[in-house]
């Protein structure tokens, strides 16, 4: 892959939460990362395998190498809210975060 190939702009962002004043969590978002990247939607679904529920990613998000993106932050990109289900480096240049879409933002 080629540095040109990063035509998205994304942003990375993380929940957190507090508790609120009756006892319950307040959730927050805040933007930990913004940066260019390759959006691709693959040709896979959701889908059952060995009986069980499996959850196969939705969209693949290709940047540069960085150890911000966690397991569970949200990649906004056009519009779209992606959640991160695995981060898979592939070094030393690249960082992949596969991602399910949670819908339009």
């Amino acid at each position: 892959m080629r540095i040109g190939e990063l035509r998205e702009r994304v942003t990375i962002r993380r929940e957190s939460k507090t508790r609120d004043a009756i006892g319950g969590n307040a959730v927050t978002e805040a933007t930990v990362m913004t940066a260019w990247a390759k959006v691709e939607v693959p040709k896979s679904t959701d889908g059952v395998l060995a009986m069980s529920d499996t959850e196969v990613r939705t969209h693949e998000v290709t940047l540069r190498y960085s150890d911000v993106p966690q397991l569970g932050d949200i990649v906004v990109w056009r519009g779209w809210r992606l959640r991160v289900k695995n981060v898979r480096p592939e070094l030393p240049r690249w960082c992949v975060l596969e991602c399910v879409s949670d819908g339009r933002s």
